[in-house]
């Protein structure tokens, strides 16, 4: 059975936020939508996703949000998104040779990122790890997103391992509850999207990473099953 590793990407592999933010306040420009996400201050809106931050500006301006409208906004909110994508995104420090490392040990990867997966595959080729995962998957690649377990089971399954086998890294509650649902061991990053601009609750899960590099030794422990159990509390 192989040995797998899945990560989350917008705040687990990438600080991702400034460019949607500036996605965001593109969109609204184009729309004549009067209201503006602001740097240092609603990363916190904009590290959702395209939808949240839609919906944020629909309210701010209008006072109130239609579903119909975000569904409408969401494909100028994209292609607005693609002009930026990589204008500030980066990797986390260490994530590159965290990748390298895992690979070197013949763990399987994969992506499980509520991002489309059209999006999802430019940014992971400009910032130059699309080649380390075998497979990645956004909302539209089985018609559901994170928390449904789905995505999550079917890499997991694409990879050749199994639940006991496998591990979700990722930095938000959305994140936790598909691991949850899947019965999967869940990696929290600790300086991700959901930790820094969200305040999700650490303590969720007893795994926790304040470093990339520290997340490797971290997932070569659970999945290997080196002395854990689920009440240790595991930082590193």
């Amino acid at each position: 059975m192989n040995k797998a590793a899945i990560f989350d990407l917008d705040g687990t592999l990438a600080d991702t936020a400034l460019d949607l933010l500036n996605a965001g306040n593109l969109t609204f420009e184009e729309m004549g939508i009067n209201y503006r996400l602001k740097e240092n201050l609603d990363e916190g809106i904009s590290s959702k996703g395209g939808r949240s931050t839609i919906r944020e500006g629909l309210l701010k301006a209008n006072g109130y949000v239609e579903e119909e409208s975000v569904e409408k906004l969401y494909p100028i909110f994209l292609k607005n998104y693609e002009k930026v994508i990589d204008e500030n995104s980066k990797l986390y420090d260490g994530t590159l040779e965290m990748l390298e490392f895992l690979s070197s040990k013949k763990i399987r990867l994969g992506v499980c990122t509520n991002k489309p997966k059209k999006q999802a595959d430019i940014l992971l080729k400009k910032l130059g790890i699309h080649s380390f995962f075998e497979i990645i998957v956004g909302p539209d690649t089985y018609g559901c997103a994170k928390p449904n377990p789905k995505p999550l089971k079917k890499i997991i399954d694409f990879l050749g391992s199994s639940l006991n086998s496998s591990v979700l890294v990722g930095d938000t509650s959305t994140d936790y509850m598909t691991s949850q649902a899947a019965s999967v061991p869940f990696i929290l990053v600790l300086y991700g999207h959901g930790v820094v601009h969200q305040n999700f609750n650490t303590s969720c899960t007893p795994y926790l990473a304040k470093s990339a590099l520290g997340m490797a030794d971290l997932i070569l422990k659970i999945i290997k099953i080196i002395e854990i159990t689920r009440s240790d509390f595991l930082v590193y």
